[in-house]
């Protein structure tokens, strides 16, 4: 089972896996480590394979990637553009059919309506980032932004899969770095904010422990599950309250065969 925690600091940890787990997961698996649809790190495929894999979708709808950095820099999109809204946050076409494509091209059986899940909590979540004041800005992105340069730099591996992303997806260096890195870093950035915050707020409460500062391996795996609970609890309840409503206009919609009863897979 994969036991990973939400709080790390992401800045260095993430680097080697982002493009890895961007793909499979839709959002970095160290936020989400509860989706039982996404393997642990010793049962997924090679960082090649899954970049090979979804190379010809990405060469072939490079503008679905561009559509969805911009439905996060702009919440202000025409209505036939909008598959739903997810707590007023319009989740649109081009970001739904961009995830769905790179899940089809790793698993042609990947059922639709689970990337409609994941993609549905971002944006409820991205909702209460926005209600919290949370939401990345400028600054932190551009600073997300130049660690993984710097890895770029100094780290071989790093380097030799972003080079082969950007061979077998047909990006331009800028393309890389400005749109597809951009969107995964606003996305990572946001979750760990709301997250800090969460918690935050949890501690002041007495409803979780605070960081005692201890050394005891065993007394901070305590703490850290009881946090991982906590927010896993916050985001069930805000699923449970979302309010959903879909673009009757968008035919293919009926394929995601939505159930409010099974609500991402919670």
């Amino acid at each position: 089972m994969c036991n990973v925690n939400p709080g790390w600091k992401l800045w260095s940890r993430y680097l080697t896996a982002v493009i890895l787990t961007v793909l499979l997961a839709g959002i970095s698996i160290v936020i989400y480590p509860e989706q039982k649809n996404f393997l642990c790190a010793e049962e997924r495929p090679g960082v090649e394979d899954v970049i090979k894999a979804t190379g010809q979708f990405v060469r072939s709808h490079k503008d679905l990637l561009k559509k969805s950095v911009e439905s996060l820099k702009n919440l202000e999109q025409p209505t036939d553009q909008i598959a739903a809204w997810i707590e007023g946050v319009p989740l649109t076409v081009g970001e739904l059919e961009f995830r769905k494509g790179l899940y089809k091209s790793l698993n042609p059986s990947f059922e639709s309506h689970v990337v409609f899940n994941v993609l549905a909590e971002e944006k409820i979540l991205l909702n209460e980032a926005i209600k919290r004041k949370v939401v990345p800005v400028s600054e932190e992105i551009n600073k997300f932004l130049a660690k993984e340069k710097e890895e770029y730099k100094s780290n071989p591996n790093y380097r030799a899969a972003v080079d082969l992303l950007i061979k077998e997806w047909g990006l331009s260096e800028a393309e890389y770095w400005d749109d597809y890195e951009w969107y995964n870093a606003f996305r990572i950035i946001m979750i760990d904010k709301l997250y800090k915050a969460v918690i935050k707020e949890a501690e002041e409460a007495g409803l979780v422990p605070k960081s005692s500062g201890t050394s005891d391996a065993d007394e901070m795996l305590e703490d850290q599950k009881a946090k991982e609970s906590y927010w896993n609890h916050f985001k069930l309840e805000l699923k449970r309250r979302a309010n959903v409503q879909f673009n009757q206009n968008i035919p293919f919609l009926e394929e995601m065969k939505f159930d409010r009863e099974k609500w991402y897979l919670s």
